[in-house]
């Protein structure tokens, strides 16, 4: 290795087996990746939910985040923990299928979780552990995408040209606690019986 020369050896993802591979069923494509409010470089990981247009074969990232803390609703607590590398952007409806809010900033800073800033108060206190999904307005009643498809493989979001992806269309045995970006119960639903998860 040259003097002075850097390299970075640290791998885009930690491979990982998230389901039983020899139920994995591959979908043909590609299928191009709708960028919009992703960040340009970013990875998205495998198994990252997705909602595909089977006559466009195109797709967008289904987001979801995990609140890691048990939030309390009150005019004063505008603030939401939760898990590391969602997918959350400033601006976006999150819901809960009864209230909803909108984040207004994510504070990345911390080590073990995010921040997110909500412009008022959720109007339901949020349990641990629970899954908020992107919605549709700011009341939170209804989700924007719904999961009929997974990334197979992981994929790095790039400006200079179209994203194309891989998608899982089958798996078995899915380990839920260990995915990156969790799966709501509706995407369960969209997912269909061919995807079985374990817990």
């Amino acid at each position: 290795m040259a003097a002075g020369t850097k390299y970075n050896l640290t791998p885009e993802y930690k491979p990982e087996e998230f389901y039983r591979v020899e139920t994995g069923v591959r979908k043909s494509g590609p299928w191009k990746l709708d960028i919009t409010n992703l960040v340009v470089g970013s990875v998205l990981p495998v198994f990252t939910p997705v909602q595909a247009d089977l006559k466009k074969r195109a797709l967008v990232p289904v987001r979801n985040v995990k609140v890691v803390e048990a939030y309390t609703t009150g005019d004063s607590n505008l603030t939401i923990k939760v898990a590391k590398d969602s997918l959350a952007y400033q601006g976006m409806f999150i819901g809960s299928g009864k209230k909803g809010a909108e984040v207004a900033s994510i504070d990345k800073s911390t080590k073990d979780y995010d921040v997110l800033t909500i412009k008022a108060a959720f109007g339901e206190n949020i349990a641990k552990d629970t899954v908020l999904f992107e919605a549709t307005a700011v009341g939170g009643t209804v989700k924007k995408n719904t999961a009929n498809f997974v990334l197979y493989d992981a994929k790095k979001v790039e400006s200079d040209g179209a994203v194309l992806c891989t998608l899982l269309m089958q798996a078995y045995e899915v380990k839920e606690s260990k995915l990156v970006l969790p799966i709501h119960e509706l995407d369960k639903v969209g997912l269909t019986s061919r995807f079985q998860f374990e817990y």
